[in-house]
């Protein structure tokens, strides 16, 4: 228990300490506005830099990492909501756990028909009680299968304690009704 705590301190010092340096030097080559830069919610937010997972966590540099429970779920309001770079690895993730949840819709497409996201959007809020969640939101769907395409934006969110991703919805247009308003605003959309 005491080294969990230890770990835990760790990672979070270790990101407070490096947040400036990360969210200047963010790389993203999916972002669906080629924005390179972190848009905050809140001046102290902190960035996270890619994972090999993902699932936006950070690599062997000592940070910390989805799936760790690290944190709690986030509670209590929205503190900030940061735009993150979109990791290279988070497309086939997206994908399986979209195969997952719609292969009952749809039986007769394969995990090989699911087409790669685009407009992907990723991003984390951090709540009030410190607990982190992520979130994706990007198109995707069946090949050659047009109604499995449409009322996109489709979202994925991952809290802190959790290895994988879970598929939320499809948006039919208003991802303000599947993800909090200021990483909506974050990521540069506006809530009607």
């Amino acid at each position: 228990m005491n080294k969990m705590i230890v770990r835990g301190a760790t990672a979070v010092l270790a990101l407070c300490l490096a947040s400036p340096a990360l969210a200047a030097c963010g790389d993203s080559k999916k972002s669906d506005d080629g924005d390179k830069a972190t848009a905050a919610a809140s001046p102290s937010s902190e960035a996270s830099s890619k994972g090999t997972d993902g699932s936006g966590g950070s690599d062997s540099s000592g940070g910390a990492q989805p799936g760790t429970g690290s944190s709690p779920k986030p509670q209590g309001g929205v503190k900030s909501a940061v735009k993150l770079p979109v990791p290279d690895d988070l497309s086939g993730a997206l994908q399986d756990t979209y195969f997952a949840a719609a292969h009952k819709s749809y039986p007769k497409g394969t995990r090989a028909d699911v087409l790669t996201p685009t407009h992907v959007l990723f991003g984390k809020i951090t709540g009030a009680n410190g607990g982190v969640q992520f979130y994706a939101a990007g198109d995707i769907g069946f090949k050659n299968n047009p109604i499995s395409q449409q009322d996109g934006p489709h979202v994925w969110k991952k809290d802190d304690s959790q290895q994988s991703w879970v598929y939320v919805s499809d948006t039919g247009g208003n991802l303000c009704g599947s993800v909090p308003k200021a990483l909506v605003q974050a990521w540069g959309r506006s809530c009607n």
